[in-house]
């Protein structure tokens, strides 16, 4: 079942204004009760904002922790014998997804996208083929891309090729890239 999310806004979207916004609200907080105790006749309600603001900053902070859980969860537990390969549960992984263009329309409501899953595998790597994905995934183009963007968050790996199964994923297996040499392994 692929991940139903928003498409990506021009604006400002919740993942970079939230966590700014966040450390706004506890400086406020933190001006707040130290201006507390300068101003007696005004020290409860600089308390009282001051305690509202420390809230709100804790909510931002609990908002980019369930946007992060995948990133923090696994951050350093995924590691193989051959490559790590922690990325593909980051958000870089959900926003390279979008960038290549490879989502799926939702059918029930035009302002969202489905976004296929990505597991680790004993060989690889497999992502799921959803919708009229399945020939994109499995195009060169799309796996010249899914290299570069593996090599560039420093997983030194080549994949060898993509294989679509019965089951609705695309395998991708992957070998060590061509840095290592026999003189390095």
């Amino acid at each position: 079942m692929p991940t139903r999310t928003r498409k990506p806004q021009e604006g400002g979207t919740p993942e970079k204004v939230i966590p700014p916004l966040g450390w706004l609200f506890l400086a406020c907080a933190i001006v707040l009760f130290i201006l507390a105790f300068q101003v007696p006749w005004f020290g409860q309600y600089c308390i009282f904002f001051g305690i509202c603001s420390l809230v709100l900053a804790l909510g931002c902070l609990g908002y980019w922790v369930y946007l992060h859980y995948d990133e923090i969860r696994f951050g350093g537990l995924l590691h193989s014998k051959n490559v790590d390969l922690s990325v593909i549960y980051s958000p870089k992984m959900k926003a390279f997804l979008y960038q290549s263009n490879t989502t799926a329309p939702d059918p029930y409501d035009p302002r969202y996208q489905q976004l296929p899953h990505v597991r680790k595998t004993r060989d690889g790597l497999r992502i799921e083929a959803i919708g009229k994905l399945r020939q994109w995934l499995i195009s060169d183009q799309f796996r010249d891309s899914l290299e570069a963007f593996l090599n560039y968050n420093r997983c030194n790996i080549s994949i060898q090729n993509a294989q679509y199964h019965s089951d609705g994923w695309v395998y991708f297996t992957i070998i060590r890239g061509i840095k290592n040499d026999r003189l390095r392994w």
